[in-house]
């Protein structure tokens, strides 16, 4: 090689380095940011996951419609939890290391929440939990259902408007409902003038509530609250053939639970962050964009639409906050993402929504509706935004 050569091939080794380095921030910017969704897509909760992880491919791909996130494309990284505390333990340090997704939600139950927990709190990464929850508190979780007091206190304060009414509760044994729920309930009940006659323990698994409702029958309540979060179909079932006349009410209350009990669920009152038959422009464009793209979840049964269950539009919801609060922060760390959370408040399926002023929960109204014939659900009321409790 000749100095000639030698000249031209340093020179052009310097402007490959230099193209280079002006070209790999952008291309580094390009590469994808990662979230998780790790929900159980297989067991009995199925049907509860598919809709988590389509409502989060929907959420993902309006982000990314509108210019992604910090310059960069958002992508979702799917998991199975399979309903087991181990199997979502080790799919989520799976999704925190090997993915490097920034945040995981789309969990179900309330194991597998804390199973996610303890993987973020190694990883210093964000937990989103799209379900109801007993005021749960943590500096690694945003909740975007609804915590026991966000529904507690505005239903009893509906059934109770015309004056003090007794209550029986038939509730699944678990230790939310223990703690929270049930002396929650029971202090509404009394705030609000009427009388707690008794709690029903349910160990999860039972499938033949005739005995409990023949106490139930024996206490003649005006008013029945079940929480039964591992089969309410099976027991509002048997609660109508049994023809118990007390005004049946719950926290677990959705278009799908009318449909799969055949009936049963007409004249239910439920309370719930999300009714597929809220009337804002949000919802109706949401429902229209979920139906085009998954028309084959459609069910007669509810006329042209598929069904949503709240969990899907909590999903949605917290993927949507959780994209306003990166791009407020400008950033994907845990810690600033929760710091701007309670400054953010955007328009979604529900309403309008913000978050509490720790960074924990939503705030946004709480529904109350009732079960009609068409398996729809009537909104009766929309009250606060109510103030979460927060409960440990």
């Amino acid at each position: 090689m000749n100095r000639r050569e030698f000249s031209r091939t340093v020179l052009l080794g310097a402007a490959a380095s230099l193209a280079a380095s002006a070209v790999s921030p952008f291309a580094r910017a390009a590469e994808p940011l990662k979230i998780g969704l790790l929900a159980p897509l297989s067991g009995p909760l199925t049907r509860v996951g598919q809709t988590n992880r389509n409502c989060a491919a929907l959420a993902v791909d309006e982000i990314n419609a509108a210019g992604g996130l910090l310059g960069r494309p958002l992508q979702l990284s799917v998991e199975d939890t399979q309903m087991s505390t181990a199997v979502t333990l080790e799919r989520a340090r799976q999704l925190f290391i090997r993915d490097d997704v920034a945040m995981i939600t789309g969990m179900v139950l309330p194991s597998e929440r804390e199973a996610a927990l303890q993987a973020a709190r190694a990883a210093r990464k964000l937990i989103v939990y799209p379900n109801f929850d007993e005021g749960r508190c943590d500096p690694q979780l945003l909740t975007t259902g609804l915590a026991a007091s966000q529904r507690i206190e505005p239903l009893i304060a509906w059934l109770m408007r015309d004056g003090g009414r007794s209550v029986c509760a038939v509730v699944s044994d678990i230790g939310s409902n223990r703690k929270v729920l049930i002396p929650q309930l029971q202090a509404a009940v009394a705030r609000h003038g009427g009388k707690f006659l008794d709690v029903y323990w349910l160990p999860f698994g039972t499938r033949d509530y005739g005995a409990v409702l023949q106490q139930v029958a024996s206490a003649n309540p005006q008013i029945v609250w079940h929480s039964i979060g591992d089969d309410p179909v099976t027991f509002v079932k048997q609660y109508r053939s049994f023809a118990t006349k007390p005004q049946l009410a719950t926290d677990i209350a959705h278009e799908s639970l009318s449909i799969a009990t055949t009936g049963a669920s007409t004249g239910t009152i439920g309370v719930s962050s999300y009714f597929m038959s809220i009337d804002n422009p949000e919802n109706q464009a949401f429902l229209t964009r979920y139906m085009a793209r998954y028309a084959n979840a459609r069910d007669p049964r509810l006329g042209r639409y598929a069904v949503v269950l709240p969990h899907g539009e909590n999903t949605y919801a917290g993927i949507r906050l959780f994209a306003e609060a990166v791009r407020s922060s400008g950033s994907v760390d845990a810690g600033r993402v929760r710091a701007a959370l309670p400054a953010v408040s955007i328009a979604l399926p529900r309403g309008k929504t913000g978050v509490s002023h720790d960074g924990g929960h939503v705030l946004c109204q709480t529904r109350i509706g009732q079960a009609l014939a068409d398996n729809s659900f009537s909104i009766l009321e929309s009250a606060g935004p109510v103030t979460p409790v927060c409960e440990g």
